[in-house]
């Protein structure tokens, strides 16, 4: 990789690949993609932010206020954007920070600079970097790209647009870390077959399955955790040095807390070089070796593989038609980790270029490609929803309109109705996840159509559209046809219960068949539920059509079929529901020829 040592007069574009631990930029010079070294020659930035009385220490200058003021200090932001409190308590017990959450959803640190939100964070890195690369090139910043990983969310990808607006980073395109890696790797040009990109950083753990062909990037699936990552790895070494070093006298608070993890971090590293390291933590002296540390990280390996698998299952793919995979993401140095894929995949990864700078080098030359006119440099993206979209209908039930895995940007319609008369405003109640269920799904957000045109149920047409663009980014428009009335909203971060999207895909395939005969039944309950009330109200007007005898028969069989309902029996309703149709045919024919009977005398006495 080349540092630049001079400025150079040329429009300027940029690449920014920000990480959990580390982040970096990068430009093109001369057709090539360069990473932007700070004074000391140092192309990483650690993603670390002190906030002090008077000012804001960010990267290398903040590295040591994680041990002496760690309340202050904020690290692994990524891993906490787009968070709950209640996840961050569940997943993150011990972390030093005072936060909340505003009645908007956005997350807030409380520091000696005041109160601080995760987008802000997030900003002020973005800035740093940016003004690296001003400070090398007398030149105004054209484009910029900004690496996401594949698997965050529409919440997450937002606020990362929020940070980059606040940063003044002007953003052209979020671009997936898979994607970027295999543009970083040259695969866009003549590379035909499946490419798999295994991405472990810092904080998260992405896979994607690509179909190359000649510059077309189809994403055929992608799945993984944003919450596994190097940190994980940190900690449970962290854990296993406390436990061996007969620490567990020392009192835990957070600046022993940083301290075992600083050692952990930096025992971790050594690992990767030699077979034993000596460790030093406060008055013990001992080793670790490597043996030690696969024993005790080998089960969060074999978790990304089993996220691989489950993938793989999905789209039918044998791992025998997978022509390359990448390696990305600082933790796959760990040994075992390069070993593990390699076992797993049967065939080495590609390694050529360093696993911490490959996605900063794509982003560049996408960024390169973005602003070219010519259009051959170009590649065509086609990347996929992490999750089903839908909204909730009646029964508590998720009717879907764009499905896990479609191909964005897209946008689909699907018409639905109103469920009472005279119904004057609708609830569209915009839902996330695999499963039939509302409960089950998470909650994206919900807005109120009003003043429609209040008309028998059923009569009245309502158009949802979906629309995602190149980032991901969810519309949701609906309109009603006869009153012409029409409502927009974007997704914003109020709305969302902030759920791991990898456990909210384990969970919903787990219960996926039962979510569905449960629709399926209760769908059934539902349509039994109002022929019985639309049968009670036109016996009442109209029982004198009929015989007594034809009369009992159809109140026993409505007995029979109220009796199926509240026995909660699903073939018992279905055929005690199709038992009444027969039996109540000719009522209902009869109905009919005399509101007909009716309608022609009413005309004739108009017209006398």
């Amino acid at each position: 990789m080349i540092f630049l040592k001079e400025k150079f007069n040329q429009k300027l574009i940029l690449g920014i690949d920000f990480g959990t631990t580390y982040s970096l930029i990068s430009t093109i010079e001369n057709n090539h993609a360069v990473l932007l070294s700070d004074n000391n020659k140092r192309y990483l930035l650690p993603s670390i932010i002190h906030c002090g009385k008077n000012d804001f220490t960010i990267g290398w200058d903040a590295v040591n206020k994680v041990l002496q003021d760690p309340k202050n200090t904020i690290v692994s932001v990524k891993r906490l954007i787009g968070r709950s409190i209640d996840f961050i308590k569940k997943e993150f017990p011990i972390l030093p920070y005072t936060i909340e959450q505003d009645k908007n959803g956005d997350l807030f640190f409380y520091t000696d600079s005041g109160r601080i939100s995760s987008t802000q964070v997030v900003s002020k890195i973005l800035k740093y970097l940016k003004k690296r690369a001003s400070s090398l090139y007398n030149t105004q910043i054209d484009m910029t790209v900004i690496t996401v990983p594949a698997y965050f969310n529409n919440i997450q990808r937002s606020l990362i647009k929020n940070a980059a607006t606040i940063g003044g980073v002007n953003l052209v395109r979020l671009l997936n870390e898979p994607t970027s890696a295999a543009v970083a790797y040259g695969l866009e040009r003549n590379k035909k077959g499946i490419v798999i990109v295994y991405d472990l950083g810092g904080g998260t753990f992405d896979v994607s399955v690509l179909n190359l062909n000649k510059g077309l990037f189809e994403v055929l699936a992608t799945s993984g955790d944003s919450n596994l990552g190097g940190d994980d790895f940190d900690i449970i070494l962290a854990n296993y040095i406390y436990k061996k070093a007969n620490l567990l006298h020392h009192q835990y608070n957070d600046s022993f807390h940083a301290l075992l993890l600083a050692v952990a971090k930096e025992t971790k590293i050594k690992l990767t070089y030699h077979e034993t390291v000596e460790v030093n933590v406060l008055n013990w002296n001992g080793i670790v070796t490597r043996n030690e540390f696969n024993l005790i990280i080998k089960n969060l390996v074999k978790k990304t593989l089993l996220i691989c698998t489950k993938i793989f299952k999905e789209i039918d793919l044998n791992i025998k038609e997978i022509k390359e995979v990448i390696m990305v993401g600082g933790s796959t140095r760990v040994p075992l980790v390069y070993n593990e894929v390699k076992n797993f995949f049967l065939k080495n990864p590609l390694i050529s270029i360093n696993p911490d700078q490959v996605v900063a080098i794509g982003a560049a030359l996408q960024c390169s490609m973005l602003a070219s006119s010519n259009k051959k440099n170009q590649i065509i993206l086609l990347d996929v929803v992490p999750l089903s979209l839908g909204i909730e209908v009646i029964g508590g039930f998720v009717e879907k309109i764009i499905f896990r895995n479609s191909h964005i940007p897209i946008s689909k319609t699907k018409e639905f109705t109103t469920s009472r008369d005279n119904q004057t405003g609708i609830v569209v109640h915009i839902l996330q996840g695999e499963s039939e269920l509302v409960k089950n799904c998470v909650s994206l957000s919900r807005f109120v159509l009003k003043n429609i045109l209040p008309r028998k149920a059923g009569t009245i047409r309502i158009l949802v559209t979906f629309q995602i663009d190149t980032d991901g980014l969810i519309s949701i428009t609906a309109h009603e046809k006869s009153s012409n009335k029409q409502k927009t909203i974007q997704i914003d971060r109020s709305w969302l219960d902030y759920t791991n999207n990898f456990k909210m895909i384990k969970n919903d395939f787990n219960y996926l068949k039962n979510d569905y005969y449960f629709r399926i039944k209760e769908e059934k309950k539902i349509e039994s539920k109002n022929v019985l009330d639309l049968l009670a109200s036109a016996l009442k007007q109209d029982s004198h059509l009929i015989s007594i005898q034809e009369l009992k028969k159809i109140k026993l069989n409505q007995e029979k079929l109220q009796k199926s309902i509240d026995e909660d029996d699903f073939y018992s309703i279905k055929l005690n529901l199709k038992k009444l149709d027969e039996v109540t045919k000719n009522f209902f024919s009869l109905r009919l020829k005399n509101a007909i009977n009716d309608s022609i005398n009413n005309q004739k006495n108009e017209t006398k």
